[in-house]
Order: C-alpha cells, then structure tokens, then sequence
C-alpha cells in the first residue's frame, strides 16, 4: 500500500479558526451559535457524508468541553476529530460578528 501524502493545511483556514476561537474565548456564550448551527444543517435533507460526520464530531466536542480552553484544544488537535471538524469552517458560520 502507498502511503497517503497530507496535505497543508490552507493558511487562511487556519486564520479564520484562530479568529473564531479567539471570538469564542471572548464571548463563550457564543457556543450556542455553534449548536444552532449544527441543529441547522442536521435538518438539511442533501448534505455529504464527511459533513455529517462533522456535524456528530462537533457536538461531541460542545458536549464534552467544560471550558473554552478545552474546547480550543479539541478543534485544534491534529487528531482525527480535530481534523474532521477543521475541514467545514462553515460550520463556525455567524460567531465572528
């Protein structure tokens, strides 16, 4: 087997989930914006697999974080869960305003 070859991550991605981390630890009752979201797209009939699954990936880490610093750490580890999440910035749509 090959082994698969990473790639980047794009730099302003990573720019507009700093921004909105950032926006959260200076407003945590923000991450209610986050679960809407998520109950938002859920309710979408047509949506790809991936982005479910970072849908479900999302709401585990609002459910399982006690503070915002736990929470910044989950979307930013370079784990599967972290990765998942980090691939659809839409899902952290309406939190910079």
């Amino acid at each position: 087997m090959r082994n698969r070859v990473r790639r980047a991550p794009k730099p302003q991605d990573n720019a507009y989930i700093q921004e909105v981390l950032s926006a959260l630890k200076a407003n945590p009752e923000k991450i209610e914006i986050l679960a809407r979201n998520c109950d938002e797209y859920k309710q979408q009939l047509h949506l790809k697999r991936g982005f479910l699954k970072a849908i479900e990936r999302l709401e585990w880490v609002i459910h399982a974080s006690k503070d915002i610093e736990q929470f910044e750490k989950s979307i930013l580890a370079d784990d599967y869960i972290g990765e998942v999440i980090r691939r659809y910035p839409l899902l952290f749509k309406g939190i910079k305003s």
